[in-house]
């Protein structure tokens, strides 16, 4: 059977790995091109380290007193700055081992901050809290408010964070309360936090990267599109900025300007983990699957299942003819992602193409079924359909006439447009139109977001539990049913159940895990 497969499903694949996080760029993956001028003093080479740890250059600041620490090993000036340089990297083991040798020449009295901060990159926020005491300053307040955080003490670490905001709002301190704001969907607040640190310094990176993570989190793709290539131009050995505006070049449509973007970055950067992830969500889109297939053959048993990567191998291999392998990975993904849409439609149609008609009918009816169905999934189930006698055919290749398909798909991307913007009375004008019989459940699932974040809780809980009810296996389903509970302040033990559940069904969902965490604290 011939079953197209549009290069939309790229997009989607990459649409589905967006969702699932927001993208950060708290800390900078650097490849150095400047060396230690050869000749420069240990004291001259302090100043530059102490420079380059003012402007959170804190590889170059590792690199130059490093240097200068060849000449004069025993200098407690130069071990504090080595240590606070491993800190900006996160990296705990270098902090500690620096803050170690700091002590054995008699240094170290006072450091609590940085002990505590070298505890909570280990993960082990009480510690951390136990080691700052009331030691104050902004570094302090960072510490202090994202050990509470950790431990989902919201309204302590805000208390923290408003502390050390009043002390002079420090560059590190209010991008970790801007990011805090943004996670929480407060654009408005960030944006406030964002002047602060623009007026304090307008060049630094994390001010640059947060304007266009601001932008891109309201969908101003333009806006963000501007804010990281000014990022890119200013900080041009750093890659996430980069994989961020060719991200933005991508949303636009414009998959030829992402390509520059990254080909640009490979040449200048190398080929970094999330300069390559995004090279080849790339490709899938310009449909170059032959060279996906040989980039990621040799990886096929690395690749997990699920993973953006995974998926994009596995479409290049149902591109090129290896149906059963491809079949497999999709299989594979689907139990792995049981609420990803693409991955059950790659199924779908890796099942057609290897005969197995009855399977993909059987895969792909709840998909294409759905008021959120996109042409493929409606062709791909049309076919399966046909192939097994299923009267649903009829229905399907109705669907897919031009106008009412066009008029189908506008109403989707409005949707979408409107839960992304926050617009939550227009979402719910959206969605509900699309509600019929039993209901479908990622609309249901969407409409409960939309009535909790309207404060209107009774609502919000009966759509989460009919969408749970029409998909029970999807930890997204779970998910929502769980948080429109613990929001709204009702149902606390059945929330903390639910939460559970959705947290043993998908466990590396930070959304999941942290909202668990604040379930449990609600507990006491």
């Amino acid at each position: 059977m011939d079953v197209r497969i549009t290069e939309s499903s790229g997009l989607l694949a990459r649409q589905h790995a967006m969702s699932r996080s927001l993208a950060r760029f708290a800390l900078p993956f650097v490849v150095l091109s400047l060396l230690v001028a050869c000749g420069d003093s240990p004291e001259t080479l302090l100043g530059k380290a102490q420079d380059s740890l003012a402007r959170e250059d804190f590889d170059q600041a590792r690199v130059e007193v490093a240097s200068a620490l060849q000449e004069d090993p025993g200098n407690s000036a130069m071990l504090e700055v080595l240590a606070r340089a491993y800190l900006g990297l996160g990296d705990p083991d270098g902090a500690e081992g620096a803050l170690r040798r700091l002590e054995q020449v008699g240094g170290g009295a006072g450091l609590s901050v940085l002990k505590a901060e070298i505890a909570l990159l280990r993960g082990r926020p009480a510690e951390a809290l136990e080691r700052l005491g009331a030691a104050q300053g902004e570094d302090a307040a960072r510490v202090r408010a994202e050990a509470n955080l950790a431990l989902d003490r919201r309204e302590a670490a805000i208390a923290a964070f408003e502390a050390g905001m009043e002390q002079g709002s420090g560059i590190r301190l209010a991008e970790a309360y801007a990011r805090f704001r943004l996670q929480e969907g407060q654009f408005d607040a960030a944006e406030v936090i964002r002047h602060r640190m623009a007026a304090r310094d307008a060049g630094a990176y994390e001010t640059l990267v947060l304007a266009g993570d601001l932008a891109a989190a309201r969908g101003q793709t333009e806006a963000a599109i501007t804010a990281f290539r000014k990022v890119v131009d200013a900080y041009p050995d750093r890659a996430p900025p980069r994989v961020a505006l060719a991200n933005q070049y991508d949303i636009a449509g414009d998959v030829g300007a992402a390509m520059k973007v990254i080909e640009s970055a490979r040449k200048h950067l190398g080929a970094t983990p999330e300069i390559e992830a995004m090279r080849i969500q790339l490709l899938s889109e310009k449909g170059e699957w032959e060279t996906i297939r040989t980039t990621l053959q040799a990886r096929e048993a690395q690749l997990e299942p699920g993973s953006p990567l995974s998926l994009s191998y596995g479409e290049a291999l149902l591109r090129l003819g290896h149906a059963e392998q491809a079949r497999v990975i999709f299989q594979r993904a689907s139990l792995a992602l049981p609420g990803n849409p693409y991955s059950k439609l790659m199924l779908g149609i890796a099942q057609i193409e290897t005969g197995n008609p009855g399977d993909a009918w059987e895969t792909l009816r709840p998909l294409a079924m759905s008021p959120l169905a996109g042409p493929q999934a409606i062709n791909a189930a049309r076919q399966a359909a046909d192939a097994v006698g299923a009267p649903e055919a009829a229905a399907l290749a109705a669907r897919l006439e031009p106008a009412r398909l066009k008029a189908a798909q506008a109403r989707i991307e409005d949707g979408a447009r409107a839960m992304a913007r926050q617009e939550w009375a227009r979402a719910v004008a959206i969605y509900q139109p699309m509600l019929s019989g039993t209901g479908d459940a990622e609309v249901l699932r969407r409409l409960a977001l939309a009535h909790m974040h309207l404060g209107q809780v009774e609502s919000a809980v009966g759509y989460a539990d009919r969408a749970m009810a029409q998909a029970p296996d999807n930890p997204d389903c779970i998910y929502v049913a769980g948080l429109v509970r613990l929001e709204g302040g009702t149902q606390l033990e059945k929330a903390r159940e639910l939460l559970r559940s959705a947290a043993k069904a998908d466990p590396g969902n930070t959304a999941v895990s942290r909202s668990l965490a604040k379930a449990k604290a609600a507990e006491s």
